[in-house]
């Protein structure tokens, strides 16, 4: 049965509402939820509180907030609330403009009143109760909302709420492949929330309690089976044609064409020549000119992220392409800002047609030929699935990794949640579950989660109000 969090006695001065962010490093989503189910959302800038620091992480959830404020109606907040003058949405069209277009211009004021009963901030860099309990002044502060009705977490943290209304679930595996990759084992357990925050003199908070944690190292250390390690890997399967091409001398074979997959590759780095690739993950390109190291890094590890679109879409024709989805939670350890593949890659595939035509060098009558031809076809996505399959590999394992022995975790009384830009494709999705039954790994549910933030407002309105 849901627990439901006390509520103050209904006050002129206190709407009945609630916020819920999911901040990671590229973007920031605050969901507001009133009483009766009206949910407003704001948009804003990298909220990583390690990445971006405490000031900044604070500046874009305040934006955040004060445009989802914006769009409610007068009946459901005070008079004398003071909404600043807001600076326009901006929306970056590539990835190179990211963390640049997002700074806010001037320094936002706190909230001057309380507005909300309750509220849970899952941020990156929120990794343990020290990360949280030095931030969570400065979210108080900020949202005029007292210390102990603030629940802070990771923003992976969020792909839990779905199971508060789940019967019989006593653990939640939260797993995320979006351009990063990370698990979490979180306990459900209402028992925690009402009694020890009593015995503690606090009020009840979200019956939610991390239990362990699988990677989220970053990048250079980790990340197997995100978005950025399936691109990571589609490079070095370009590359290594190339390499074959160039030593043909000590081959009796031939070598083969480009695949279709390959130039398809190609193409949305609008790029000809397969060593340009060496460049571009070396941030050596000219396209990298006048960063600094931060925002280089960002802008290549996006661009590669993005590129795992192409690879998913030669391993699984029958998928609908992945689209643009807001607020997908992103995982910590990637100083790309943790966006998900879907927000990093739209405006890179905007000419693939022109891009195409200009990297095969071959008449327009070819390439109608070529693809044609069930063979190349079928060449490139049996390369485009081994990628695929060795990307799946580790992703098993952070999942089984989350499990521990398996003699506390129960798997009957467990739902795993999955989220992030890679899981919203069936065909990876299924691979990552059917890889997992043959490990007679059977979860009581399985949840897809593409709001991470409207899913915790909802979960978080259900526990205060009842609903």
């Amino acid at each position: 049965m849901t627990t439901r969090l006390p509520t103050p006695p209904p006050s002129p001065s206190m709407p009945r509402l609630v916020l819920c962010a999911d901040g990671g490093g590229s973007k920031v989503c605050v969901v507001i939820r009133s009483h009766d189910g009206v949910e407003v959302r704001g948009i804003a800038g990298p909220c990583n509180v390690q990445s971006v620091g405490f000031e900044a992480a604070r500046q874009s959830l305040l934006l955040a907030t004060y445009r989802a404020l914006s769009q409610l109606s007068s009946a459901y907040i005070p008079a004398d609330l003071v909404i600043p003058s807001l600076p326009p949405i901006l929306l970056p069209a590539l990835p190179a403009s990211m963390g640049q277009s997002s700074k806010i211009p001037y320094k936002l004021p706190d909230l001057n009143i309380p507005v909300f009963q309750y509220a849970w901030l899952g941020l990156a860099g929120i990794q343990n109760d020290t990360d949280a309990n030095a931030f969570l002044g400065h979210a108080a502060s900020a949202l005029a909302v007292s210390p102990d009705r603030i629940k802070l977490s990771n923003d992976v943290n969020l792909l839990a709420a779905p199971a508060l209304e789940s019967e019989g679930v006593d653990h939640v595996v939260a797993v995320v492949a979006g351009t990063g990759t990370i698990g979490r084992t979180i306990r459900v357990s209402p028992k925690i929330s009402d009694n020890a925050d009593r015995r503690k003199g606090k009020s009840p908070s979200l019956p939610l309690e991390d239990v362990g944690i699988a990677r989220g190292w970053g990048y250079l250390l980790c990340d197997e089976g995100s978005a950025f390690w399936l691109g990571r890997l589609a490079i070095r399967s370009v590359l290594a044609y190339a390499d074959r091409k160039s030593s043909s001398a000590i081959y009796s074979s031939p070598h083969t064409e480009l695949s279709l997959f390959h130039r398809d590759f190609l193409s949305y780095f609008g790029i000809m020549d397969p060593a340009e690739l060496i460049n571009l993950a070396s941030t050596c390109d000219v396209s990298f000119k006048g960063l600094d190291a931060g925002q280089a890094t960002a802008k290549r590890n996006a661009l590669i992220a993005g590129s795992a679109r192409v690879v998913l879409k030669w391993a699984f024709p029958e998928d609908q392409p992945i689209s643009r989805v807001s607020c997908l939670p992103t995982p910590p350890g990637s100083t790309d800002g943790e966006g998900d593949i879907e927000t990093e890659t739209e405006s890179n595939t905007g000419n693939d047609e022109d891009v195409e035509m200009e990297i095969t060098a071959i008449s327009e009558a070819e390439i109608r030929k070529i693809r044609v031809i069930p063979e190349q076809q079928a060449r490139s996505q049996k390369e485009a699935m081994r990628l695929v399959r060795k990307a799946i590999e580790p992703l098993v394992d952070l999942t089984l990794e989350c499990l521990g022995d398996m003699t506390v975790v129960d798997t009957a009384r467990t739902a795993l949640v999955l989220g992030g830009g890679l899981m919203m494709s069936s065909g990876y999705r299924g691979m990552l579950l059917n890889a997992l039954t043959k490990e007679d790994v059977v979860f009581r549910r399985v949840i897809l989660v593409d709001d991470a933030a409207g899913e915790g407002a909802r979960a978080l309105s259900s526990l205060v109000f009842g609903q």
